[in-house]
């Protein structure tokens, strides 16, 4: 049929071109070139509507949302394009690696710095597997666990991106049991 095949064009263009920009992106953050724009913003209501947003999303794929926060607005500085990136980023993995009727937990804590954790129930990545998620082109899938596609490009670019913050992002994760990814960014103002 003529428009499957057109479907299946069109999607797989739209795929390498994800894989172009997000390949461009990763470049110019490298070189300095990448547009950074901060801005103050409560990054407790941003962070849950993206959660709120992607909930359709996740319950489409048999998956629960929990959204937890230990303050109800906290003003930082950050830019809201890329921290959506960021955000939607570590959710998409946390679904597409999450198991079939599974929990995704997002908390955000702010008792020093803000701490921000995607946590799902999913396949989960082997110790020596963390060392090399964030590398480039490196998509870390442990042999028992079915590869889900992508570049691998998501995490490294994600944390390029909480560096420009001045912040940090690391996974503790184990396998069969789940992985949570933790952002720490500083408490700054514009």
């Amino acid at each position: 049929d003529y428009n499957k095949y057109l479907s299946i064009i069109k999607q797989n263009s739209y795929r390498l071109l994800k894989l172009v920009n997000n390949f461009l992106d990763t470049t110019q953050i490298n070189n300095g070139n990448f547009t950074y724009r901060p801005q103050n913003y409560d990054i407790v209501s941003f962070v849950e509507n993206i959660c709120m947003a992607a909930s359709d999303f996740v319950k489409v794929n048999n998956m629960n949302i929990v959204f937890d926060t230990d303050e109800e607005e906290k003003i930082i500085s950050f830019d809201l394009d890329n921290m959506e990136r960021i955000i939607l980023n570590l959710l998409s993995n946390a679904i597409k690696y999450g198991s079939d009727n599974g929990k995704i937990e997002v908390t955000i804590n702010c008792t020093k710095d803000v701490r921000i954790s995607v946590k799902d129930n999913g396949i989960g990545i082997s110790e020596e597997n963390t060392k090399l998620i964030f590398d480039r082109f490196n998509q870390v899938v442990d042999k028992s666990a079915e590869l889900k596609g992508g570049s691998g490009l998501g995490l490294t670019i994600s944390k390029q991106l909480i560096t420009l913050h001045g912040g940090d992002i690391y996974v503790e994760s184990e396998v069969g049991v789940g992985s949570e990814f933790i952002i720490i960014l500083p408490v700054n103002n514009d």
